[in-house]
Parts: structure tokens; sequence; C-alpha cells
């Protein structure tokens, strides 16, 4: 498999009509992009025109601009993902040097900005949490403190003045979540999700005090400040981008907006342009595209963005060996395509300690034959509430042992009771470093793990399966796409930007270099 690389940073003769020969290997419009002397910058940057270097050039231009260096406030750079600002902390670093983001400066996510909007607030009494906590200890999310269950009860926050009240909310229909009377009482003792910070600021800066305060407080922190994949914002991520516009701060931001896919958790895309054009922002564009190595790939792009007709070349399940990876909307499409397309993960992470217990076998899988995690590992080592900082370490002798027992060939009933087995000895693990316990063996418990046996039992190396979501920003030689019937008409109409599920499918076919075919089962 041909490992993937976040965005292209070198030119491919004969594609991109991009002259990487000026300072710094960097193309005219990206260098452009990278000094322009706008405090209010848009760049708008397609597949592999150099997004990542590019945002990575102008921190450092921030950084050390001669008529600052006297300025003792913070350069930041923010992303919406922790992976993606661990890759824009490298290409910087690498760029400039380790001291470009020593204290103040920082490359974090925007959930930490509101973290530390909302301990400010605390502090200033602006805001007041139960039991007058004035620092919240702030969670991804409720897992580590017990399985979802069953439910007619959710908890909501609200504000009373400037308290932060817990109310309880009767439901009509249960929902699957962690013990809401459970969540309450962490939240009184100062413990809380990025979604509960999310939730109480949002409703704060309402306030005419708190929107002031939110302002003169990022005025006096941040100098200088740019914000990629922008066109992942929520409304609450475009007003603190406009409270920190209002308050002086200079403002970067980068994105494109045919990848935008995150309206599940909030993304208003739509709204991004608004803001540009109500702040005067300066928009500059990245038009020169150095991923595609072929003709085909590269009319294929273009003609997708333009709206025109698409149908890709198909291959079957069978005939998956030359690609480097199968790109679908949804896990289950990837498990439906047969066993030479091995997933690296199961779907959405629902939080029960069988699917958890499940994902520590998958990732002890993936990283033997692709060196990658397994989706949602660290979500399930917290759901099972281990605590052991070398757990994947010190449990891999026996996950091997798992792993051993499913690829056991045999005949069809034997290979259920090597199932039964590596389900067995991982309710063995668990209970040995976890206070959770699986449930007794049910096909239902099991069927994860049937599913990682038939790829096992392939004859030859499988494929790895991601969704487009898990894509993005990466790039392989060949892709292949897995398409149901909806998506393969949205193709042959032609794409829009307005939809969510077409910017979705242009983010997949976009990803190759050389070739993208559609992998049918």
């Amino acid at each position: 498999m041909t490992s993937p690389s976040p965005d292209a940073t070198a030119p491919t003769p004969g594609f991109g009509g991009g002259d990487r020969g000026g300072p710094g290997g960097l193309t005219l419009e990206q260098r452009r992009a990278a000094g322009a002397p706008s405090r209010r910058l848009s760049i708008a940057a397609g597949p592999g025109t150099g997004k990542t270097t590019v945002s990575a050039r102008r921190f450092g231009v921030e950084r050390f601009a001669p008529d600052d260096r006297h300025d003792a406030r913070a350069v930041v750079a923010v992303s919406f993902t922790r992976s993606a600002t661990r890759t824009l902390v490298r290409r910087i670093q690498r760029l400039w040097g380790p001291h470009a983001i020593r204290w103040p400066h920082r490359v974090i996510t925007l959930d930490t900005i509101m973290v530390d909007l909302v301990h400010d607030l605390l502090r200033a009494q602006l805001l007041v949490w139960p039991d007058d906590h004035t620092e919240l200890d702030v969670e991804d999310s409720w897992a580590s403190y017990g399985a979802r269950d069953r439910s007619f009860l959710r908890y909501e926050l609200r504000l009373q003045g400037a308290k932060v009240e817990i109310h309880g909310i009767r439901l009509n229909k249960a929902i699957f979540v962690v013990d809401p009377k459970r969540c309450a009482q962490l939240m009184r003792q100062g413990i809380c999700t990025h979604e509960d910070v999310r939730a109480v600021l949002a409703m704060a800066i309402q306030r005419d005090d708190v929107r002031a305060f939110v302002q003169t407080r990022l005025a006096q922190t941040i100098r200088a400040l740019i914000v990629d994949e922008v066109y992942d914002a929520n409304d609450l991520d475009i007003d603190v981008i406009e409270i920190a516009v209002e308050a002086g701060v200079n403002v970067t931001v980068v994105g494109d907006i045919w990848q935008a896919m995150y309206v599940f958790r909030g993304a208003r895309p739509e709204i991004v342009p608004q803001l540009l054009d109500r702040q005067g922002f300066r928009t500059l564009r990245l038009t020169h595209s150095f991923r595609w190595q072929t003709d085909e790939q590269a009319r294929l792009a273009d003609g997708l963005r333009s709206g025109a007709s698409t149908t890709l070349p198909e291959v079957t399940g069978e005939q998956v060996a030359d690609l480097d990876v199968v790109l679908a909307s949804k896990w289950a499409s990837l498990w439906e395509l047969g066993p030479g397309v091995f997933p690296i993960g199961f779907q959405a992470f629902k939080g029960g300690p069988e699917e958890a217990a499940a994902i520590l076998v998958l990732n002890r899988v993936t990283r033997s034959l692709f060196s990658t995690d397994a989706i949602y590992v660290k979500e399930a080592i917290t759901s099972l509430a281990i605590a052991e900082e070398n757990f994947p370490n010190v449990a891999e002798p026996r996950l091997q042992e798992i792993v051993d027992v499913l690829s056991r060939d045999a005949k069809p009933a034997q290979l259920k009771v090597h199932v039964k087995t590596a389900y067995q000895l991982l309710s063995e693990l668990v209970e040995d470093h976890s206070p959770r316990r699986l449930k007794p063996v049910r096909a239902n418990y099991t069927n994860r793990l049937r599913d990682i046996q038939t790829r096992l039992l392939h004859p030859t190396r499988p494929v790895p399966g991601l969704t487009a979501h898990q894509a993005k920003g990466a790039e392989w030689d060949a892709v292949g796409v897995c398409l149901d019937d909806s998506e393969r008409a949205r193709l042959a109409n032609g794409l829009s930007v307005e939809s969510e599920t077409d910017r979705r499918l242009y983010v997949a076919c976009t990803r190759a270099r050389g070739r993208t075919v559609e992998v049918v089962a």
C-alpha cells in the first residue's frame, strides 16, 4: 500500500500549471498568500494546492514580522481536530524551527480556545459554575464515566444571569446516553465535556458584557489568528472568529467550501462567505494543484467542480488489489464489499463495552497490516475506563493471541468456534484491565470479530477501507470509491457545492494522484 500523505508538496511535471521555482519552492500564488500584508485574509485552497504549507508559511510570517518583534501577544493557529493540528505543528517546525511555537505562540484546536475563554469568564465571575468551580476538567465525552444506555432523560445547561444551571429534561422517546444524573453530579464537581463548554459559551456571548470581555481578552492575548478548514466552522466558531476580527486581531482563514463535510457536527459552510463579506476579508486563491499525476485525474477533478456529469470506471471487490485505499460514505458499505477490503473502523462509536473491546482487536490488526490505528481506539480505551498509560503495549501479546485464533483456517463450523474462543479471550483481557464486563457470547456481540476473521483468512493482503471523512486531507496514487445508487446518480447529474453529500463525493473522488475508480460488490 502506498502511504497517504497530507497535502501535496512537490510539483508533478505537466499538471497543475504552477511554477515552484521561487523562494522556498513556492508558487507565485502561494508566496502571495503566505506573505500578504492583509489584516483580514481568506485563502481559498483546493485539493493538492499546498494549503498546509501555505498555512505554515503564513504562521511564520506573522510570528517573525519585524514590526511585531516587541509584541508579547501570541500568534495562534487553530483547526478542528488534533490530527490536523499535529500536521500543522510538524510543518511549522520544519519550516521555522521548534522555537516558532514557543509559548505563548500555539497551534491548537478551536475547542482549546473555547475552554480558555470559559475559564477566563469563570475567573472574572461573568460565569458562575455549579458549586463555584473556576477551573474545569474538560473531557472529550462522558464515555469514560459509564456505558451508554437507554434513557428517557437528558440534561440541559441553561444560564440564569451569570449562573450555569443543570436541568433534567424528560423525553417522550428513549435515547442512548451515559446516565444524565451521573453527568450532572460530575458537572457539580467541575467535570464536563467540550460540548458543555461550547453550549455555555454560545449562550454567554449573547450578553453584551460577556461579548465585550471576550473581545478585550482576545485583543490582549492574540495578535494573529490563523484558522484552518474554516468551512467546517459552526455558529459559535464563526462568532468567536468575528469577535477576534472586531478586536483588531490579524485573522487569516484557510479552506475550501467544496471540502466542507461536517454539517452533522453543526458546521455551517454557507455562512462563511457572509462573514468574509461582512468583515471585508481579502480573498486570495490557490488554483494550481500538484496532486494530479495523470490527465485522467486532472479532468475528473475539474469536471466534478464544474458540475459535469461523471461516471467512474468500475472494478469489482475481487479486483481491488491494485488500489491503495477504498473510500465510502459509511463504514457499513466498506464491510459489505467483501474480504478484499479491510475497513479500519466499524461505525460511529456508540460506547458499548463489546464494541470497544472489538476495536482493540481491530486496532491490533490495522497496526500490523497498515501501520495505522483503528478509528476510535482511544475512545474505546476511554470507554472501557482503562487507566494504564501503557495499555496498548501491555495488552499486545494477548490481543495477538486473539488475532491468531481468528486467523486459523478451518471448516465453517470450526470457524464459529474460533470466534467464540476469541470473544472469551477478549472478555478475560477486559476483565483484567477494566471495571467493565462483556456480555455473554451472542451473535450480535461477536459479529465484529467474525468480520475481522473473514479478512484475516483472505488469501491476499486486503486493501484498507476508510470513510471520506477520515480520508480528508490525505492522498494516494490509486483510490477506489464505494457508491450507493443515489450517490452514483448524483455524480451522473453533476455535483453541486451546496449539497453536503455532493461535497463528500467530491472529497472522495479527489484523493487520488493518478486514478479513481468505483468498487462494486
